[in-house]
């Protein structure tokens, strides 16, 4: 059968066509004559022309009810009506993050209409996303440094990004990174499943610098970083794995931690690097939204290292460390297109948060 021809078993008959269908087989006898399909294919089209069985249910209908029309329907109305739609806007408006459930329930229509209302409606649910504050100083100094970074690639080619290396440390914790919206446990009743932290918990310090070409580490620490810690510990480590070309025309971006920015540590930077250096000053505070280690590296970590729940400080810094050294070139690639499109976002909200335009 042909997708343009209907289904004659499935037809719906319009309230017309059940009244002369019903009058003309009572009056020939009550059966669904030759003449009764005849008269009914003149009156409204042989397109429209039911199915025996379609006509034996309207019969048993009509003799049950006395009455073609179908029953009303029970339960929440279904129709999507404007006066319905004004009533999910203003729900929606006055409270937004309103679970469809909810909305469903204060509404009085099924959830399948409530879905199909803010389908119409044109609402879409939006994720919140967690960020750092910003204090009124800090737009212009994002602004500042945003535009240093584009007329630094400008300038210098974006073939520098080979050798820019922008470095952070974070700490992972063994007792596990805990992803509350992924950590669901589904069951007839509530299990009340929990997560268990130690009182004491282990935990490992991280380091890594990475460029447009490579990382650098992970370079473990245990303790609190001190200026000492931080030469000796994580920047000479860091030096030996640089290449010639690297120290001659590298530039090294840390944030400005006390530790980062004491007068031995800034010494012991500038014998490496000289004056390129994005360090206080340049580098914009409380913006981890424009530096990779924050915006992609610790947060692929973080979902990676734990999927196989280590159970020793050693087992978790294997994870790390391989982790690492699997991350293609390839990514890395896009990490730094990622960091430029940031920039020009930054400066397109001037300095504001502008995760919402990812």
């Amino acid at each position: 059968m042909s997708s343009s021809v209907r289904d004659p078993l499935k037809m719906v008959l319009t309230l017309q066509e059940r009244i002369f269908i019903v009058e003309n087989v009572f009056r020939d006898g009550g059966k669904y004559t030759k003449e009764v399909q005849e008269s009914f294919q003149e009156k409204f089209g042989a397109e429209r022309l039911p199915h025996r069985n379609c006509v034996s249910a309207l019969l048993h209908k009509f003799k049950k009810t006395g009455s073609v029309q179908d029953k009303p329907k029970s339960g929440r109305p279904k129709v999507v009506t404007d006066t319905v739609l004004q009533n999910v806007t203003n729900k929606l408006q006055r409270s937004p993050r309103k679970s469809l459930r909810r909305l469903s329930q204060e509404t009085r229509i099924s959830l399948t209409s409530t879905h199909r209302a803010v389908h119409q409606l044109k609402f879409f649910p939006y994720k919140v996303h967690v960020v750092h504050e910003l204090k009124p100083q800090d737009s212009e100094k994002r602004v500042l440094f945003c535009r240093w970074f584009e007329n630094f690639i400008l300038e210098k080619g974006e073939n520098i990004l080979n050798h820019t290396f922008f470095s952070d440390e974070a700490w992972f914790h063994l007792s596990g990174y805990m992803n509350s919206q992924n950590s669901r446990v589904w069951s007839t009743i509530n299990p009340h499943a929990l997560f268990q932290k130690p009182l004491h918990d282990q935990k490992v310090g991280v380091w890594c610098a990475l460029s447009r070409r490579r990382i650098i580490g992970p370079i473990f620490f245990e303790n609190t970083i001190t200026s000492e810690c931080y030469i000796h510990n994580i920047l000479e480590p860091f030096f030996d794995q640089l290449t010639e070309q690297e120290k001659q025309q590298g530039w090294f971006q840390q944030d400005g931690a006390t530790a980062h920015t004491a007068r031995v540590s800034m010494a012991a930077v500038g014998d490496v690097f000289g004056d390129r250096v994005i360090s206080r000053g340049l580098w914009p505070p409380r913006s981890p939204d424009l530096t990779p280690p924050d915006f992609y590296l610790w947060g692929k970590l973080k979902d990676s290292v734990y999927a196989d729940n280590p159970r020793t400080t050693d087992e978790l810094k294997q994870k790390i460390t391989s982790v690492i050294q699997n991350i293609k070139p390839d990514e890395l690639e896009c990490v730094f297109q990622n960091t430029q499109r940031r920039a020009r976002l930054c400066l397109q909200v001037n300095g504001a948060h502008f995760q919402q335009l990812l």
